[in-house]
């Protein structure tokens, strides 16, 4: 599919960009355009505790080898 953009650098295709629907474009090296929709992926969350000094800390110091691993599967799915 062949699309043009208009003199404000739009380009409208209700098929492929529904309205509200967040992107990232990005351009090639080859001179193409990669356009992505975004997604919501929901993030583990560790809540905090609060200390009777009225700090916040978290209650389990997460893992390196966990963070990494968690950053290499979502860089693996792109």
């Amino acid at each position: 599919m062949k699309l043009v953009a208009d003199k404000h650098g739009r380009i409208c295709s209700v098929e492929l960009f529904p309205p509200s629907t967040a992107f990232d474009a990005s351009r090639q090296p080859d001179g193409s355009v990669r356009v992505v929709e975004l997604v919501e992926k929901e993030v583990p969350v560790v809540k905090p505790i609060r200390t009777r000094e009225g700090f916040l800390m978290l209650p389990v110091k997460p893992r390196r080898e966990v963070i990494l691993a968690a950053l290499r599967a979502d860089r693996d799915n792109q």
